[in-house]
Protein backbone atom coordinates (compact mmCIF):
# COMPACT_ATOMS: atom_id res chain seq x y z
CA UNK A 1 0.00 0.00 0.00
CA UNK A 2 3.22 2.43 1.20
CA UNK A 3 4.24 1.91 -2.53
CA UNK A 4 1.47 2.90 -4.07
CA UNK A 5 0.94 5.91 -2.10
CA UNK A 6 4.15 6.97 -3.31
CA UNK A 7 3.63 6.48 -6.90
CA UNK A 8 0.69 8.67 -6.69
CA UNK A 9 2.63 11.19 -5.25
CA UNK A 10 5.45 11.10 -8.25
CA UNK A 11 2.47 11.13 -10.67
CA UNK A 12 0.79 13.81 -9.15
CA UNK A 13 4.60 16.05 -8.76
CA UNK A 14 5.08 14.63 -12.75
CA UNK A 15 1.43 16.22 -13.81
CA UNK A 16 2.19 19.61 -11.43
CA UNK A 17 5.68 19.77 -13.54
CA UNK A 18 4.27 19.00 -16.90
CA UNK A 19 1.69 21.61 -16.45
CA UNK A 20 3.98 24.20 -15.10
CA UNK A 21 6.81 23.77 -18.22
CA UNK A 22 3.77 24.37 -20.34
CA UNK A 23 3.04 27.51 -18.88
CA UNK A 24 6.45 28.58 -19.28
CA UNK A 25 6.61 27.21 -22.60
CA UNK A 26 3.64 29.54 -23.09
CA UNK A 27 4.99 32.47 -21.62
CA UNK A 28 5.25 34.55 -25.10
CA UNK A 29 2.18 33.09 -27.10
CA UNK A 30 -0.39 35.70 -27.67
CA UNK A 31 -3.45 34.93 -25.45
CA UNK A 32 -2.22 32.04 -23.96
CA UNK A 33 -3.75 31.32 -20.54
CA UNK A 34 -2.35 30.09 -17.73
CA UNK A 35 -3.02 26.58 -15.94
CA UNK A 36 -2.94 25.31 -12.47
CA UNK A 37 -2.84 21.51 -11.85
CA UNK A 38 -5.41 20.97 -8.52
CA UNK A 39 -5.07 17.94 -6.40
CA UNK A 40 -7.36 15.65 -4.18
CA UNK A 41 -6.34 13.69 -1.38
CA UNK A 42 -7.47 9.60 -1.80
CA UNK A 43 -8.82 8.27 0.57
CA UNK A 44 -10.73 4.91 1.46
CA UNK A 45 -12.95 3.65 5.02
CA UNK A 46 -13.53 0.77 6.01
CA UNK A 47 -16.52 -0.41 8.73
CA UNK A 48 -14.46 -2.75 10.45
CA UNK A 49 -11.07 -0.05 11.10
CA UNK A 50 -11.31 2.61 13.45
CA UNK A 51 -11.35 6.11 11.26
CA UNK A 52 -8.31 6.94 13.75
CA UNK A 53 -6.34 3.97 12.95
CA UNK A 54 -6.71 4.95 9.21
CA UNK A 55 -4.15 6.54 6.99
CA UNK A 56 -4.98 7.93 3.09
CA UNK A 57 -4.39 6.75 -0.11
CA UNK A 58 -2.45 8.81 -1.83
CA UNK A 59 -3.23 11.74 -4.19
CA UNK A 60 -4.89 12.51 -7.41
CA UNK A 61 -5.35 14.73 -10.40
CA UNK A 62 -9.11 16.32 -10.04
CA UNK A 63 -8.39 19.15 -12.72
CA UNK A 64 -6.59 21.64 -14.70
CA UNK A 65 -8.15 24.93 -14.39
CA UNK A 66 -7.04 28.18 -16.47
CA UNK A 67 -6.79 31.14 -14.89
CA UNK A 68 -8.51 34.12 -17.44
CA UNK A 69 -6.81 37.27 -15.95
CA UNK A 70 -5.88 39.92 -18.02
CA UNK A 71 -2.46 39.90 -20.32
CA UNK A 72 -0.12 42.39 -20.70
CA UNK A 73 -1.01 44.65 -23.51
CA UNK A 74 1.87 45.06 -26.17
CA UNK A 75 1.39 47.49 -29.09
CA UNK A 76 2.24 46.28 -33.21
CA UNK A 77 1.52 49.03 -35.48
CA UNK A 78 -0.42 46.39 -37.01
CA UNK A 79 -3.95 47.54 -37.67
CA UNK A 80 -5.75 44.59 -37.45
CA UNK A 81 -4.24 43.29 -34.75
CA UNK A 82 -6.69 43.65 -31.54
CA UNK A 83 -6.77 43.14 -27.61
CA UNK A 84 -9.22 42.62 -25.68
CA UNK A 85 -9.26 44.34 -21.99
CA UNK A 86 -11.73 42.73 -19.89
CA UNK A 87 -14.06 40.01 -20.22
CA UNK A 88 -15.06 38.12 -23.81
CA UNK A 89 -12.97 36.13 -26.75
CA UNK A 90 -13.15 36.63 -30.08
CA UNK A 91 -15.52 34.43 -32.45
CA UNK A 92 -14.04 32.40 -34.77
CA UNK A 93 -15.39 30.08 -37.51
CA UNK A 94 -13.16 26.72 -37.84
CA UNK A 95 -12.87 24.86 -41.48
CA UNK A 96 -15.82 22.65 -40.57
CA UNK A 97 -18.48 25.70 -39.82
CA UNK A 98 -18.30 25.74 -36.13
CA UNK A 99 -17.34 28.36 -33.93
CA UNK A 100 -14.54 28.63 -31.46
CA UNK A 101 -13.15 30.93 -29.03
CA UNK A 102 -9.92 32.77 -28.76
CA UNK A 103 -8.06 35.81 -26.68
CA UNK A 104 -5.57 35.45 -29.15
CA UNK A 105 -5.85 38.38 -31.74
CA UNK A 106 -3.40 38.46 -33.99
CA UNK A 107 -5.37 39.06 -37.81
CA UNK A 108 -4.82 39.25 -41.32
CA UNK A 109 -6.35 39.43 -44.98
CA UNK A 110 -5.85 36.65 -46.80
CA UNK A 111 -5.75 36.66 -50.68
CA UNK A 112 -9.32 37.24 -50.85
CA UNK A 113 -9.73 39.96 -48.30
CA UNK A 114 -10.98 37.79 -45.61
CA UNK A 115 -9.52 38.76 -42.10
CA UNK A 116 -8.51 35.77 -40.30
CA UNK A 117 -6.06 34.93 -37.70
CA UNK A 118 -2.66 32.96 -38.28
CA UNK A 119 -4.23 29.61 -38.57
CA UNK A 120 -6.57 30.82 -41.56
CA UNK A 121 -9.79 30.75 -39.15
CA UNK A 122 -12.22 33.40 -40.08
CA UNK A 123 -13.02 36.56 -37.88
CA UNK A 124 -16.85 36.58 -37.49
CA UNK A 125 -18.20 40.01 -37.26
CA UNK A 126 -21.78 41.23 -36.80
CA UNK A 127 -23.58 43.17 -39.44
CA UNK A 128 -23.84 47.20 -38.96
CA UNK A 129 -24.88 50.41 -40.75
CA UNK A 130 -23.21 52.77 -42.78
CA UNK A 131 -22.81 54.77 -40.06
CA UNK A 132 -21.28 52.52 -37.92
CA UNK A 133 -23.96 51.67 -35.82
CA UNK A 134 -24.51 47.82 -35.02
CA UNK A 135 -27.67 45.86 -36.14
CA UNK A 136 -27.89 43.43 -33.66
CA UNK A 137 -26.40 40.04 -34.76
CA UNK A 138 -26.47 37.02 -32.42
CA UNK A 139 -24.53 33.66 -33.28
CA UNK A 140 -26.87 32.59 -36.09
CA UNK A 141 -26.15 36.11 -37.57
CA UNK A 142 -22.57 36.42 -37.56
CA UNK A 143 -20.79 36.00 -40.81
CA UNK A 144 -16.77 36.99 -41.74
CA UNK A 145 -15.69 39.62 -43.23
CA UNK A 146 -14.06 40.07 -46.46
CA UNK A 147 -13.07 43.66 -47.31
CA UNK A 148 -13.24 44.23 -51.28
CA UNK A 149 -9.94 45.82 -52.72
CA UNK A 150 -12.09 47.79 -54.76
CA UNK A 151 -14.62 50.41 -54.30
CA UNK A 152 -16.82 52.87 -56.02
CA UNK A 153 -18.85 54.04 -59.12
CA UNK A 154 -16.41 53.30 -62.35
CA UNK A 155 -17.02 55.09 -65.66
CA UNK A 156 -16.37 54.23 -69.44
CA UNK A 157 -13.68 56.48 -71.13
CA UNK A 158 -16.54 59.04 -73.09
CA UNK A 159 -13.90 61.91 -74.16
CA UNK A 160 -10.22 62.00 -73.93
CA UNK A 161 -7.35 64.65 -74.54
CA UNK A 162 -4.26 63.53 -76.95
CA UNK A 163 -1.87 66.38 -77.74
CA UNK A 164 0.96 64.82 -79.54
CA UNK A 165 4.33 66.05 -81.40
CA UNK A 166 4.50 64.26 -84.87
CA UNK A 167 7.47 64.33 -87.06
CA UNK A 168 7.73 67.14 -89.98
CA UNK A 169 9.74 65.09 -92.22
CA UNK A 170 9.16 61.32 -93.02
CA UNK A 171 7.61 58.85 -95.79
CA UNK A 172 4.36 58.52 -96.54
CA UNK A 173 2.07 55.53 -95.06
CA UNK A 174 1.24 52.52 -97.28
CA UNK A 175 -2.25 51.90 -97.10
CA UNK A 176 -4.49 50.81 -96.35
CA UNK A 177 -4.13 50.34 -92.17
CA UNK A 178 -3.16 47.74 -90.43
CA UNK A 179 -2.11 48.22 -87.06
CA UNK A 180 -0.35 44.36 -87.63
CA UNK A 181 1.80 46.17 -90.72
CA UNK A 182 4.48 49.24 -89.60
CA UNK A 183 4.68 50.27 -93.41
CA UNK A 184 0.80 51.45 -93.13
CA UNK A 185 1.25 53.91 -90.03
CA UNK A 186 4.05 56.17 -88.94
CA UNK A 187 3.60 56.46 -85.11
CA UNK A 188 1.62 54.92 -82.53
CA UNK A 189 0.85 55.52 -78.69
CA UNK A 190 -0.76 53.41 -76.35
CA UNK A 191 -3.51 55.47 -74.05
CA UNK A 192 -5.54 54.66 -70.89
CA UNK A 193 -8.75 53.47 -71.76
CA UNK A 194 -11.66 52.19 -69.67
CA UNK A 195 -14.82 50.49 -69.91
CA UNK A 196 -17.79 50.63 -68.14
CA UNK A 197 -16.46 48.10 -65.24
CA UNK A 198 -13.56 50.73 -64.77
CA UNK A 199 -10.97 48.19 -66.07
CA UNK A 200 -8.45 49.16 -68.69
CA UNK A 201 -8.90 48.10 -71.81
CA UNK A 202 -6.14 47.69 -74.51
CA UNK A 203 -5.70 50.91 -76.48
CA UNK A 204 -3.66 52.56 -79.05
CA UNK A 205 -3.65 55.24 -81.53
CA UNK A 206 -2.01 55.35 -84.54
CA UNK A 207 -0.94 57.79 -86.79
CA UNK A 208 -0.28 57.22 -90.94
CA UNK A 209 0.94 59.93 -92.85
CA UNK A 210 -1.22 60.18 -95.92
CA UNK A 211 0.09 64.14 -97.20
CA UNK A 212 3.30 65.51 -97.61
CA UNK A 213 3.90 68.96 -98.68
CA UNK A 214 4.52 69.88 -102.44
CA UNK A 215 2.24 70.03 -105.31
CA UNK A 216 1.11 73.28 -104.40
CA UNK A 217 0.14 72.85 -101.08
CA UNK A 218 2.10 73.32 -97.97
CA UNK A 219 0.08 70.74 -95.91
CA UNK A 220 1.33 67.68 -94.06
CA UNK A 221 -1.63 65.67 -93.03
CA UNK A 222 -1.67 62.86 -90.93
CA UNK A 223 -4.59 60.41 -90.59
CA UNK A 224 -5.46 58.80 -87.05
CA UNK A 225 -6.83 55.44 -85.88
CA UNK A 226 -8.15 54.07 -82.51
CA UNK A 227 -8.01 50.35 -81.99
CA UNK A 228 -9.44 49.53 -78.54
CA UNK A 229 -9.35 45.39 -77.77
CA UNK A 230 -7.94 45.00 -81.43
CA UNK A 231 -11.38 46.13 -82.89
CA UNK A 232 -10.75 49.13 -85.36
CA UNK A 233 -13.09 52.14 -84.23
CA UNK A 234 -14.59 53.78 -87.21
CA UNK A 235 -14.88 57.85 -87.57
CA UNK A 236 -16.01 60.16 -90.62
CA UNK A 237 -13.43 62.32 -90.29
CA UNK A 238 -10.02 60.86 -89.08
CA UNK A 239 -7.77 63.62 -90.91
CA UNK A 240 -5.08 65.48 -88.59
CA UNK A 241 -3.86 68.53 -91.50
CA UNK A 242 -1.18 71.12 -90.14
CA UNK A 243 -0.02 74.13 -92.29
CA UNK A 244 3.92 74.85 -93.03
CA UNK A 245 4.00 75.99 -89.77
CA UNK A 246 3.53 72.96 -88.20
CA UNK A 247 0.70 74.01 -86.24
CA UNK A 248 -2.62 71.74 -86.46
CA UNK A 249 -5.58 73.55 -88.55
CA UNK A 250 -8.45 71.38 -88.63
CA UNK A 251 -10.37 69.59 -87.35
CA UNK A 252 -11.57 72.38 -85.09
CA UNK A 253 -12.84 69.92 -82.95
CA UNK A 254 -12.92 66.15 -80.93
CA UNK A 255 -12.67 63.53 -83.36
CA UNK A 256 -15.62 60.63 -82.59
CA UNK A 257 -14.49 56.70 -82.68
CA UNK A 258 -17.05 54.61 -82.52
CA UNK A 259 -16.92 50.63 -82.32
CA UNK A 260 -18.60 48.07 -80.35
CA UNK A 261 -21.26 49.65 -78.98
CA UNK A 262 -18.95 52.53 -78.31
CA UNK A 263 -17.81 56.01 -78.63
CA UNK A 264 -15.29 57.98 -77.52
CA UNK A 265 -14.18 61.26 -78.56
CA UNK A 266 -10.46 61.99 -78.93
CA UNK A 267 -9.57 65.87 -78.75
CA UNK A 268 -6.28 66.59 -80.51
CA UNK A 269 -5.93 69.99 -79.92
CA UNK A 270 -2.74 71.32 -79.36
CA UNK A 271 -1.02 69.06 -81.73
CA UNK A 272 1.60 70.36 -83.80
CA UNK A 273 4.76 69.32 -86.31
CA UNK A 274 8.03 69.22 -85.11
CA UNK A 275 11.40 68.47 -85.89
CA UNK A 276 12.08 65.93 -83.98
CA UNK A 277 11.15 63.05 -83.18
CA UNK A 278 7.33 61.43 -82.26
CA UNK A 279 6.16 62.44 -78.68
CA UNK A 280 2.95 62.58 -76.70
CA UNK A 281 3.06 66.06 -74.94
CA UNK A 282 -0.45 65.70 -72.92
CA UNK A 283 -3.08 62.77 -72.16
CA UNK A 284 -6.23 63.01 -70.17
CA UNK A 285 -9.44 60.97 -70.24
CA UNK A 286 -12.69 61.10 -68.46
CA UNK A 287 -12.44 57.17 -67.05
CA UNK A 288 -12.27 56.28 -63.78
CA UNK A 289 -11.78 52.69 -62.49
CA UNK A 290 -12.78 51.57 -59.31
CA UNK A 291 -10.94 53.38 -55.63
CA UNK A 292 -8.38 50.90 -54.34
CA UNK A 293 -8.26 50.32 -51.10
CA UNK A 294 -6.36 53.02 -48.96
CA UNK A 295 -6.27 51.64 -45.49
CA UNK A 296 -8.49 50.67 -42.64
CA UNK A 297 -9.46 51.64 -39.18
CA UNK A 298 -10.87 49.94 -35.59
CA UNK A 299 -12.79 52.14 -33.36
CA UNK A 300 -13.16 51.16 -29.84
CA UNK A 301 -16.50 50.03 -30.72
CA UNK A 302 -14.93 47.25 -32.29
CA UNK A 303 -16.19 48.03 -35.60
CA UNK A 304 -14.03 48.11 -38.72
CA UNK A 305 -13.92 51.17 -41.37
CA UNK A 306 -12.34 50.80 -44.93
CA UNK A 307 -11.10 53.64 -46.96
CA UNK A 308 -10.99 53.85 -50.74
CA UNK A 309 -9.36 56.54 -52.71
CA UNK A 310 -10.94 60.12 -51.51
CA UNK A 311 -14.66 58.01 -50.80
CA UNK A 312 -15.67 58.36 -47.03
CA UNK A 313 -14.53 55.78 -44.91
CA UNK A 314 -17.09 52.95 -44.99
CA UNK A 315 -18.04 50.66 -42.35
CA UNK A 316 -17.82 47.57 -42.84
CA UNK A 317 -18.47 45.15 -40.13
CA UNK A 318 -18.56 45.24 -35.97
CA UNK A 319 -16.19 42.26 -34.70
CA UNK A 320 -18.30 40.10 -32.46
CA UNK A 321 -17.09 39.38 -28.83
CA UNK A 322 -18.75 36.12 -26.89
CA UNK A 323 -18.61 35.80 -23.42
CA UNK A 324 -19.58 32.68 -20.88
CA UNK A 325 -21.24 32.07 -18.14
CA UNK A 326 -18.43 29.33 -16.68
CA UNK A 327 -15.14 30.05 -18.28
CA UNK A 328 -14.06 27.32 -16.76
CA UNK A 329 -16.34 24.79 -18.44
CA UNK A 330 -14.18 25.69 -21.72
CA UNK A 331 -12.77 22.68 -23.42
CA UNK A 332 -8.91 23.96 -24.58
CA UNK A 333 -8.19 23.28 -28.24
CA UNK A 334 -4.51 24.70 -28.38
CA UNK A 335 -3.29 27.72 -30.23
CA UNK A 336 -5.07 29.95 -27.09
CA UNK A 337 -8.62 28.98 -28.35
CA UNK A 338 -11.44 27.06 -26.73
CA UNK A 339 -14.48 25.34 -27.83
CA UNK A 340 -18.19 26.08 -25.85
CA UNK A 341 -18.96 22.94 -23.93
CA UNK A 342 -22.06 21.97 -21.48
CA UNK A 343 -20.31 22.69 -18.34
CA UNK A 344 -19.23 26.50 -19.66
CA UNK A 345 -22.77 27.18 -21.08
CA UNK A 346 -23.90 28.91 -24.60
CA UNK A 347 -22.09 31.50 -26.06
CA UNK A 348 -23.17 35.30 -25.24
CA UNK A 349 -22.69 37.04 -28.37
CA UNK A 350 -22.24 40.77 -28.27
CA UNK A 351 -19.91 44.09 -29.78
CA UNK A 352 -16.96 45.23 -27.46
CA UNK A 353 -18.58 47.09 -23.83
CA UNK A 354 -22.13 45.70 -23.77
CA UNK A 355 -23.74 42.47 -22.46
CA UNK A 356 -20.32 42.74 -20.13
CA UNK A 357 -18.00 42.71 -22.40
CA UNK A 358 -14.50 43.75 -22.24
CA UNK A 359 -13.33 47.00 -24.27
CA UNK A 360 -11.34 46.18 -28.09
CA UNK A 361 -7.97 47.92 -28.95
CA UNK A 362 -6.34 48.22 -32.01
CA UNK A 363 -2.95 47.64 -33.39
CA UNK A 364 -2.14 45.81 -29.73
CA UNK A 365 -2.06 42.51 -29.21
CA UNK A 366 -2.66 40.55 -25.11
CA UNK A 367 0.47 38.60 -24.40
CA UNK A 368 0.16 35.30 -21.83
CA UNK A 369 -1.10 36.13 -18.75
CA UNK A 370 1.47 33.81 -17.57
CA UNK A 371 4.19 34.92 -14.29
CA UNK A 372 7.47 33.62 -14.62
CA UNK A 373 8.12 33.89 -11.45
CA UNK A 374 5.56 32.18 -9.93
CA UNK A 375 6.06 29.39 -12.23
CA UNK A 376 9.92 28.88 -11.82
CA UNK A 377 8.78 28.54 -7.68
CA UNK A 378 5.95 26.36 -8.77
CA UNK A 379 8.61 24.18 -10.59
CA UNK A 380 10.97 24.32 -7.66
CA UNK A 381 8.43 22.82 -5.58
CA UNK A 382 7.10 20.16 -7.59
CA UNK A 383 10.46 19.08 -7.78
CA UNK A 384 10.76 18.72 -4.66
CA UNK A 385 7.89 16.69 -4.05
CA UNK A 386 8.47 14.45 -6.73
CA UNK A 387 11.97 13.99 -4.93
CA UNK A 388 9.86 12.96 -1.46
CA UNK A 389 7.68 10.79 -3.10
CA UNK A 390 10.74 9.46 -4.70
CA UNK A 391 12.48 9.30 -1.38
CA UNK A 392 9.19 7.45 0.25
CA UNK A 393 8.85 4.98 -2.74
CA UNK A 394 12.72 4.11 -1.92
CA UNK A 395 11.99 3.72 1.26
CA UNK A 396 8.91 1.39 1.27
CA UNK A 397 10.78 -0.78 -1.30
CA UNK A 398 13.75 -1.21 1.32
CA UNK A 399 11.17 -2.15 3.91
CA UNK A 400 9.30 -4.56 1.38
CA UNK A 401 12.91 -6.16 1.35
CA UNK A 402 14.06 -6.47 4.40
CA UNK A 403 10.74 -8.22 5.26
CA UNK A 404 11.88 -10.55 2.35
CA UNK A 405 15.59 -11.06 3.81
CA UNK A 406 13.43 -11.90 6.78
CA UNK A 407 11.15 -14.54 6.28
CA UNK A 408 14.43 -16.43 3.87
Amino acid sequence: MSMNIALSGLNAARSAISNTSNNIANAETAGYRGARAHFGDLFSSSPFSPVKTQTGNGVELQQIRRSFEQGALENTGNILDMAIEGRGFFTLRDQNGGQIYSRAGAFGMDRDGTIVNNEGLELLTRPVAANGAPLGGGAAQLSPLSIPMKSGTPQATGAADLQVSLPANGPLSTPPFDAADPATYAESTPIEVRGADGTVRDATVYFARTQVPGGGTPDTIYTAHLVVDGTTMTTAAPELTFDADGQMTAPGGPISFTGAGDTIDVDFAGSRLDTGGFAVDRYAHDGRGLDALQGLEVDDQGVIWASYGDQAAQAMGQVALAGFNNEQGLRPLGSASFAATQASGDAMIGGPQTEGLGSLRASALEGSNVDLTEEMVNLISSQRNYQASAKALETSSSLTQTIMNIRS
